[in-house]
């Protein structure tokens, strides 16, 4: 009996092994599809200016007239490898990710390489994703259609030709999003498992955090994944999960306190102005002035961002509200909007709303051109930094306004019924708190967006509670067919 049931053990292993290369190898080839990184014609994101926070300090130095990558109406692809341009670049781990892949590139460097790395890293993110959760049988790893899927979609995955920060998001998110769909369909007794799928939740928080710091909700999710799995029957293995959660953020503490340093000493006079012209005044009106502690004439930038906007007040009350007093100003904010809870509820809708606008068609994708002298601004409707530009554009997305934030409210209401329910459809409760999870996650992400930088660039800051939102839908349409599967076989078996 022996030699039989150690034979059916290795062919077992060996089915889980392919099954988990086979998945990292058809998403890998999906992004690869999707860019077209094959053909050599690559297509990926328009810089608006915040791609030089990375490159610069990498020593890439675009091959255009002006040695600047933004506004060329496409991509530059092209990069000669120099010193660096400036003293450090934004911490990210996006720049860790372009180091890297810039690393031995003597004299030129091209984005197409970044998105083979990236391509790369997604394939190895879903390999371990799928060998983990094909540990109570290989049709289980089938879940991570639901994360994987949404990288069919170019909005999405043509930012890994890019040198923002949000690729590092999206791998990020795409590695939290994994970690919990292999946690969805394995045992507490399959501790190996559930050891990789907890590593993976823990370093895509970790991932998505250092990448923005805007992306943090993303961490605070996988934490509280971590800390309420359990590991095993017995109690010292029962803690697994929240000594995970606590290293995690242990581990990032000191980089995201750096950014976050980093992030308020260079841009923090134009996140308040953002958030007391395009937020606060906006959602509250011209006589909230007084609320903000401004005088009445500061109702004259109300929709108007910092960056693309009309020029900036000159009056002493901007100097002292954006450049001396900044904390108190955004603190102010903060007062007037929760003291108006529905201003707050409106941003969180203008928010989820922007969502549906992931496609970003105002940043180009196609090649640059290397001529053209980089100009002053962008769209000032999908930059935000412009009323009414900024309502024309949002009217204009695609689907019914309402729809993103009907969708998080009903799967909001779906996750939180299933205490209800969930001993007789498990797997349905299992994926509509997976549903919830990733719902919340991209409401705290819109969040972040509004609340640190108003409505200047909304759209594409809420651009990763996007993706976020077509992972909640899957989820959604997963439990749903997880709960008629239940009802037929009930059915069948009392026939």
């Amino acid at each position: 009996m022996c030699p039989v049931a150690t034979g059916a053990g290795t062919r077992e292993r060996r089915v889980r092994r392919t099954v988990a290369l086979a998945s990292g190898v058809v998403a890998a080839s999906v992004v690869v599809l999707v860019l077209g990184l094959a053909s050599g014609r690559a297509f990926g994101v328009e810089d608006n200016g915040d791609g030089f926070r990375l490159y610069c300090g990498v020593g890439l130095i675009p091959r255009t007239v002006d040695r600047l990558a933004a506004w060329k109406g496409g991509v530059v692809t092209d990069f000669a490898v120099g010193a660096p341009l400036c003293g450090a670049s934004t911490p990210s781990s996006g720049w860790l990710l372009l180091q890297a892949a810039a690393a031995g590139h003597e004299g030129a460097f091209t984005l197409t390489t970044l998105g083979w790395w990236y391509a790369v890293l997604v394939g190895v993110v879903v390999a371990v994703a799928a060998w983990a959760a094909a540990a109570g049988g290989s049709w289980r790893a089938a879940v991570l259609l639901v994360p994987v899927a949404p990288l069919a979609l170019a909005p999405f995955t043509r930012f890994f030709v890019s040198t923002y920060a949000e690729p590092a998001g999206l791998l990020g998110a795409l590695a939290l999003a994994c970690g919990v769909a292999a946690l969805m369909v394995t045992a507490p007794d399959e501790r190996r498992a559930r050891h990789v799928a907890l590593g993976l939740v823990a370093v895509g928080g970790a991932v998505a955090a250092t990448a923005k710091v805007a992306y943090l909700p993303a961490l605070v999710a996988a934490v509280a994944v971590c800390a309420v799995v359990t590991v095993g029957r017995r109690r010292p293995r029962r803690l697994a999960g929240p000594l995970v959660a606590v290293a995690t953020a242990l581990v990032v503490a000191v980089p995201i306190g750096y950014a976050v340093e980093f992030q308020n000493a260079v841009y923090e006079g134009a996140n308040v102005h953002d958030i007391v012209a395009t937020l606060a005044l906006t959602e509250l009106g011209p006589t909230a002035t007084t609320e903000l502690g401004l005088p009445p004439e500061a109702a004259a930038v109300t929709g108007n961002g910092f960056f693309n906007g009309p020029p900036h007040p000159t009056a002493d009350w901007w100097f002292r509200a954006v450049r001396d007093e900044p904390d108190a100003t955004r603190l102010a904010a903060y007062g007037a909007l929760v003291r108006h809870p529905e201003a707050l509820l409106r941003a969180v809708g203008v928010g989820l709303q922007a969502t549906a606008g992931a496609d970003l068609p105002y940043l180009a994708s196609g090649p640059a051109d290397t001529a053209r002298p980089s100009p002053p601004g962008g769209d000032p409707g999908w930059s935000g930094a412009r009323q009414p530009d900024l309502r024309a554009v949002l009217d204009s997305t695609p689907g019914p306004a309402w729809f993103p934030s009907a969708l998080t409210l009903l799967v909001l209401a779906a996750a939180a019924s299933t205490v209800a329910w969930r001993r007789r459809a498990p797997a349905a409760a299992r994926w509509c708190a997976a549903a919830g999870l990733a719902a919340v996650t991209a409401v705290g992400l819109v969040l972040a967006a509004v609340l640190g930088d108003g409505y200047f660039e909304v759209f594409k800051h809420v651009w990763l509670a996007a993706y976020l939102l077509v992972v909640t839908a899957l989820c959604l349409v997963a439990a749903l067919g997880a709960g008629v599967g239940r009802l037929v076989g009930q059915a069948r078996a009392a026939r």
